[in-house]
């Protein structure tokens, strides 16, 4: 996840990257989530529940899904900017979906360097505990069910942050 190019047949390696199930259940997951928030449109929320539930089982799938909804609730409380994202489905990833699906994969893998440097990524300090907690009862959730992310390295994380503050100031936060 460290540096995206494109192949040689132009794809994005984020496409590919999504394409795994534990991935795909955090990134659509947070996505559908605040687009539900965003649009006040159930059937994000709705689209989030079938993908948990179809990989966890129903209860767990809503119990997944609580834990994602605590978390972007979190995030939302004590962000540090307006949450971004992209449209459910899309074969991109942008700074804030990589920085949930570090502390996310941090968590799982008990990297702690990890999980806060992508938490305070995101939030002010004062809050950061809060969001660590929240994405950590996710990750066990679905690790749980084996649904266990690809390790992050730190190095990805900072250069994720330091693409994304470039990108920005050139009115673009895609990362692939």
């Amino acid at each position: 996840m460290a540096r995206m190019e494109h192949d040689e047949h132009g794809i994005c390696p984020a496409a590919a990257y999504l394409r795994q199930q534990p991935e795909n259940l955090v990134v659509n997951g947070y996505r559908n989530w605040i687009a539900g928030l965003a649009h006040s449109d159930q059937r994000y929320w709705d689209a989030a529940w079938a993908t948990h539930a179809k990989a966890l089982g129903a209860i767990d799938g809503q119990i997944a899904v609580d834990a994602m909804a605590s978390l972007v609730r979190q995030l939302g409380a004590c962000a540090t900017c307006p949450l971004r994202f992209y449209k459910p489905g899309a074969g991109h990833l942008c700074r804030d979906e990589c920085l949930v699906l570090g502390m996310v994969a941090g968590a799982q893998h008990g990297d702690e360097d990890i999980l806060v440097q992508s938490a305070k990524l995101l939030t002010c300090s004062d809050a950061c505990f809060e969001v660590v907690e929240q994405a950590s009862a996710y990750a066990a959730i679905l690790l749980s069910h084996s649904q266990r992310l690809t390790p992050i390295p730190l190095s990805a994380i900072v250069d994720i942050d330091m693409r994304a503050a470039h990108a920005t100031s050139q009115a673009s936060g895609s990362l692939h």
